[in-house]
């Protein structure tokens, strides 16, 4: 039987819950393919759709792309039959989309497990409305099942199957740097990361921080480096640092044996200290990404729930700079606050003390059932339904008190980075933040933002091949809402 995966776009980013299900399909006999739906449109869709003949479609949405991918579903289902599967994080957190026209079943949560077994009873023509992890709509009836409990030992599963990913979007075999997760899961509870609701969904299901073994995942790295281009490896664990005693003083030393590459990782700033960032150092360690998000220490600690003191930040940035690894800060804007702007300010003369290699910023997107939502609500900054964006990186979703502060919000946004880079800019922040030249500064943040990436964090490895690629991605950027 064939399984047809498809996910939105990629925008030169490997989609690591695709590969890993694609990985796990394989291995249980399936024939599976993937496809990216803004490469193919909806032609290059109908005639794959036409040649495979896939028993089911699998389509992997975040919340923004998934209003494209059920007008993608409800076309091919004019045409063609098959069953068709939502799954990924909007399906998981926003289950209410089982009962959209056209899908036929969502599947929450890890699908290792499950979206194998559901594969397996539509295979052999068992019951797959009674799928652990699934809701199903069948005969007009909607039935919605228990979760399975988490996979307890991550070395069981088979690697990501980055073959599949690469024939579906041939441009991102060439990157340099390549994705790679040791671990699944976050012990903390900010307000605006999906967390505390996933730990809710799947109480009493097992540990939600789980851990491959060092051998395992430096068997991975091996595996892609013998097979594909590789410059940089992204561990894009959401706290690298936080590993069971002993784990990183292994990783460590398999890994300057074995690999040698440069290595990327996330980091939060009180588990950031000299012993640990030499060691890693020492192994290869090139850059980190940081949460900072605000700068006003009581908003971050009452609202965002970041129990992180701004000496604590600058502590672990100084460590890291005096170790020679490049920090970009992650920054949160646009805050359901009584002066958010001010407060931005706040954040963007935090990261001018921080010095980092790039301070990254995005504009809070409340997601639904997240404890940020729930604030912008109670406190007037969100009203209605839901709209859901497509992108984080162009506007904001809160109602302000005036066009003029959302203007800034969005601006500073934009500028951030550049700021941040060039200190004497700071002086003129208010009057660039006033003026109305977001056709500007878009374009400006995603070359910036691009120059970053490939000129110091994860540099070209064949500029002449990869430059129309990234010009091409520069303008999808732009042209996103």
């Amino acid at each position: 039987m064939t399984v047809l995966l498809v996910v939105g776009e990629s925008l030169m980013h490997e989609r690591m819950g695709v590969m890993a299900l694609g990985a796990s399909l394989t291995q249980a006999g399936f024939t599976v393919r993937l496809a990216v739906a803004a490469r193919q449109r909806l032609d290059g869709m109908r005639r794959l759709v036409s040649s495979l003949r896939p028993a089911i479609v699998g389509y992997s949405a975040m919340t923004g792309e998934h209003t494209r991918l059920l007008a993608l579903n409800n076309a091919l289902k004019a045409d063609f039959h098959f069953v068709s599967v939502f799954g990924g994080p909007h399906a998981t957190f926003f289950p209410r989309l089982a009962e959209e026209p056209g899908v036929d079943a969502v599947c929450r949560g890890e699908g290792d497990l499950a979206f194998v077994e559901f594969c397996r009873r539509v295979a052999d023509g068992s019951e797959w409305a009674t799928t652990p992890n699934f809701i199903v709509r069948r005969h007009g009836r909607t039935t919605e099942n228990d979760l399975m409990p988490l996979v307890t030992d991550l070395d069981t599963l088979p690697f990501p199957d980055r073959e599949l990913m690469y024939a579906a979007d041939p441009e991102l075999r060439s990157e340099s740097h390549k994705v790679f997760f040791a671990t699944r899961g976050c012990p903390y509870n900010c307000s605006y990361c999906f967390n505390r609701c996933y730990a809710q969904l799947y109480r009493g299901k097992g540990g939600m921080v789980r851990h491959r073994s060092a051998e395992n995942v430096i068997g991975e790295i091996e595996s892609v480096k013998r097979r594909y281009p590789l410059g940089v490896v992204w561990v894009d664990d959401d706290v690298f640092l936080l590993k069971p005693p002993g784990w990183l003083e292994r990783f460590t030393e398999l890994y300057r044996d074995r690999i040698g590459l440069p290595l990327s990782c996330n980091v939060r700033a009180d588990l950031v200290t000299e012993e640990k960032v030499r060691l890693l150092r020492e192994a290869g360690l090139s850059s980190v990404w940081m949460g900072v998000e605000c700068g006003n220490e009581d908003i971050a600690r009452r609202i965002l729930n970041r129990d992180l003191s701004n000496e604590q930040i600058t502590h672990a940035a100084r460590i890291l700079r005096e170790q020679g690894v490049m920090l970009v800060t992650q920054n949160l804007l646009g805050l359901p606050v009584e002066s958010p702007y001010e407060v931005d300010k706040e954040t963007l003369d935090l990261n001018l003390r921080l010095r980092p290699t790039f301070a990254w910023s995005s504009i809070l997107y409340p997601y639904p059932g997240t404890a940020i939502d729930a604030y912008a609500r109670e406190h007037g900054y969100l009203t209605g339904e839901t709209r859901f964006l497509e992108t984080n990186k162009r506007s904001s979703m809160l109602d302000f008190r005036s066009k003029q502060t959302k203007r800034r919000i969005e601006n500073l946004h934009k500028l951030f980075g550049l700021i941040a880079r060039f200190p004497r800019l700071r002086r003129f922040c208010d009057r660039l933040c006033d003026l109305p030249a977001d056709r500007l500064y878009t374009p400006l943040f995603y070359l910036w933002y691009g120059y970053i990436v490939k000129a110091k964090l994860y540099p070209f490895q064949s500029p002449v091949r990869e430059m129309r690629s990234y010009l091409q991605l520069w303008w999808r950027f732009i042209r996103k809402r």
